[in-house]
């Protein structure tokens, strides 16, 4: 049984942090000016991002975080 677990847990964790580098990967990417925030001007060229803007922005400061972003992504699209 571990030598089962084992490579499941690295698997799983591997998958994991591919994730996280996918959903920084594509903040950066969207991230035009590299100040860490996505702001409505960067996604005005994402009709279907901007749309969704006010819900990512939870504290309302017109600005995207990471956190936020990730945040999103997770909860949203299953």
């Amino acid at each position: 049984m571990k030598s089962i677990l084992v490579p499941l847990t690295v698997m799983l964790a591997s998958s994991f942090n591919a994730m996280a580098l996918d959903v920084k990967q594509r903040f950066d990417h969207l991230d035009n000016n590299r100040d860490g925030y996505l702001t409505e001007n960067e996604l005005d060229a994402q009709p279907q991002l901007i749309k969704q803007f006010q819900r990512w922005d939870t504290d309302r400061d017109n600005k995207i975080s990471l956190v936020e972003f990730k945040n999103f992504l997770t909860n949203n699209l299953h």
